[in-house]
């Protein structure tokens, strides 16, 4: 009993702590707080850099996290997308909601925000939606790693494959700018199927993101084990799956569908986050091995490069579900590229709960500094930078639990990659095919 009213005085104490944090960190604004690269931010010397840590950042660098500071490096937009931008951008329309887009063919939708335009927000999301990470496709591998408030490994999911397909705004592969679909499709995308552990081999999700704002995506697990494909619900899509910390609609920072939000622009400031991380399928990235006798907890990156990046700070608001698990949303979109450096999410208490933070290693070769390409995979040497993100983390801050995701996972020897990191090329996941329920069930058997 005495245990549980710790438990109990912590977690209250914590999550005033955390909301204060929250409102004191947007309430900041352009922060003058500074870090000089060559720095490294420990929780011993955070208030140096306080208006730059979001507070998950700030949580991070509390459970022992290190921060090594670089130059910011901009990310310039790729060739064929800044060129489609400035043909088709122009004559982009939003609803007088936000939450329907409408003459989009390729490219970002709106350059320019405005941010005392009533629509800003939107106009952000939906650049996130289209954003130029994924153009035509994407395929990667990767493992996940629940690591446990003692920084012990509780399980590891090895996954083969992670993929996805635009069917809007493609500028590479024919057929481009759309391929047909009715509906009319926005993107597809598949994770698995894994290869560990052996009660979940083969499993796979596969999601479709429709057009219409008023159809929600359809979303399937398949699961061996019981030789079926179960439908997920979009209120589902909160829910964690295969007992990680992970949901669907977290992924990548947002993944949920734009439509189903209500968005307000909160802030434009800098924050510290991982854009060049300067490490690519290495085990050593992560702060402590996962034994649990470092006092290192719940899965944390320790030498992974920081650095400033120009964000905005948006609110979310789940408007179209019901049961939906999450209260609200804190997004941190990045100015130059429009992907999420941190993602953060409330309970419905409105305290923060959970967070999925990207560390991104824009590059066009992710084995820069290595001293062979070890690997014959992917076409590398790109022209164009692409956001290889070889590390991401899923807090749950108030269990103090974490899923530590390597892509490639560094468990494996690099001869072992079977879909290492690979961006807009033709082949199988660039194929109607591969996103559909027969082929789900298909590879998860084989």
């Amino acid at each position: 009993m005495k245990t549980l009213k710790m438990f109990r005085h912590w977690y209250k104490t914590l999550g005033v702590v955390l909301v204060a944090s929250v409102l004191g960190f947007v309430a900041a604004g352009r922060a003058s707080a500074d870090v000089q690269p060559g720095t490294v931010i420990t929780k011993d010397n955070m208030a140096q850099a306080e208006g730059l840590l979001t507070p998950t950042a700030r949580w991070m660098l509390q459970q022992g996290m290190q921060m090594p500071i670089i130059p910011y490096r901009k990310v310039a937009l790729p060739k064929l997308y800044k060129d489609a931008t400035e043909k088709y951008s122009g004559q982009v329309k939003l609803s007088a909601d936000g939450k329907d887009m409408f003459n989009y063919v390729a490219g970002l939708p709106f350059p320019t925000i405005d941010p005392n335009d009533s629509l800003a927000a939107y106009k952000i999301m939906w650049n996130q939606e289209q954003k130029p990470a994924y153009i035509d496709n994407y395929t990667g591998e990767g493992g996940f790693e629940l690591i446990n408030s003692k920084g012990a490994s509780e399980r590891y999911y090895g996954m083969n494959n992670a993929g996805r397909m635009m069917w809007t705004g493609r500028l590479y592969n024919e057929p481009k700018p759309v391929i047909p679909h009715n509906p009319p499709l926005r993107w597809t995308e598949q994770f698995g199927p894994l290869y560990s552990p052996n009660d979940l081999k083969g499993t796979s999700a596969l999601t479709f993101r429709y057009l219409a704002p008023n159809l929600p995506d359809d979303s399937y697990f398949y699961s061996p084990e019981l030789r079926r494909v179960r439908r997920v619900s979009i209120a589902s899509r909160s829910d964690a799956f295969w007992g990680m910390d992970v949901d669907l609609d977290s992924l990548w920072g947002f993944a949920a569908k734009v439509s189903f939000w209500t968005f307000r622009l909160l802030a434009e400031k800098e924050i510290l986050g991982v854009v060049h991380a300067g490490k690519y399928g290495q085990r050593e990235a992560w702060c402590a091995q996962p034994d649990g006798k470092s006092g290192i907890r719940a899965g944390l990156p320790c030498t992974l490069k920081w650095e400033k990046r120009p964000v905005y700070v948006v609110e979310g608001l789940p408007s179209g579900y019901s049961q939906y698990a999450y209260s609200k949303r804190i997004l941190y979109p990045d100015k130059d590229f429009w992907n999420m450096n941190f993602s953060e999410s409330y309970d419905s208490g409105g305290e923060l709960w959970k967070a999925w933070v990207n560390c991104f290693h824009y590059s066009k070769n992710p084995y820069e500094g290595y001293p062979t390409n070890p690997v014959q995979g992917a076409k590398y040497n790109y022209e164009d930078e692409w956001p290889f993100t070889p590390y991401f983390v899923m807090l749950d801050m108030q269990a103090v639990h974490g899923t530590a995701i390597d892509a490639p996972s560094g468990y494996r020897k690099p001869t072992e990659w079977t879909h290492e990191w690979s961006f807009n090329e033709p082949g199988m996941y660039d194929l109607p095919r591969t996103y559909s329920v027969s082929y789900l069930v298909e590879a998860g058997r084989n």
